[in-house]
């Protein structure tokens, strides 16, 4: 059996927070549908393309938001696996910033979790994503837990910047929720396929 690096380990872990980033952004942002009459009148088609444009860009802006805190968070666990220190939480702080005074122990919740789960990936035997998170957590509901710990943790963050948004923070807490709701099925479909 070979033993795959700690680098191969860390990319198959990106990947997947790419792959469930992309998943979640198509549940998440509403795809523009051409209305019927645009068959009969192909001006106006032009305007749908600009749509689907700035569709395809807002999924790209979703996928990239999602991945920044994740990014720092799976390097911080390759540091810490690679030299057996644990993370610098204020440091991991600085290095994201404009993270708010109030939302800052949310935020440091859902990072230690997060890390935790990393480390626990890095560390264990695995060619895949999905043996390293067998391996990692044996069975399907030890793993349910934690992506239930997960998600409350990232919910609890989420909510706690409503007060800093600008916008219509009634239109910012439902696309919170379904967020939620999203992941939350993401990850049980993802842990019956890795514990079936």
């Amino acid at each position: 059996m070979t033993t795959h690096s700690i680098d191969d380990k860390k990319q198959q872990i990106l990947d997947h927070e790419t792959m469930l980033a992309q998943l979640l952004a198509r549940q998440v942002i509403d795809k523009p549908k051409p209305p019927l009459w645009m068959i009969f009148v192909p001006v106006f088609f032009v305007f749908f393309i600009q749509k689907m444009n700035q569709y395809k860009s807002g999924l790209e802006d979703f996928v990239e938001n999602y991945l920044k805190s994740r990014r720092r968070a799976l390097e911080a666990a390759v540091v810490a696996a690679e030299s057996d220190i644990t993370v610098d939480m204020e440091a991991l702080l600085e290095k994201i910033g404009n993270v708010p005074q109030q939302a800052r122990p949310l935020f440091t919740e859902w990072m230690d979790t997060l890390i935790e789960h990393y480390l626990l990936l890095l560390t264990s035997p695995g060619s895949d994503h999905s043996a390293l998170v067998h391996n990692a957590y044996r069975n399907k509901t030890n793993y349910l837990l934690f992506c239930n710990c997960l998600n409350k943790a990232e919910n609890a963050y989420n909510v706690a910047l409503l007060p800093e948004m600008q916008k219509d923070s009634q239109d910012i807490h439902h696309i919170i929720q379904k967020m939620d709701i999203c992941v939350t099925n993401l990850r049980r479909q993802e842990a019956d396929a890795i514990f079936s």
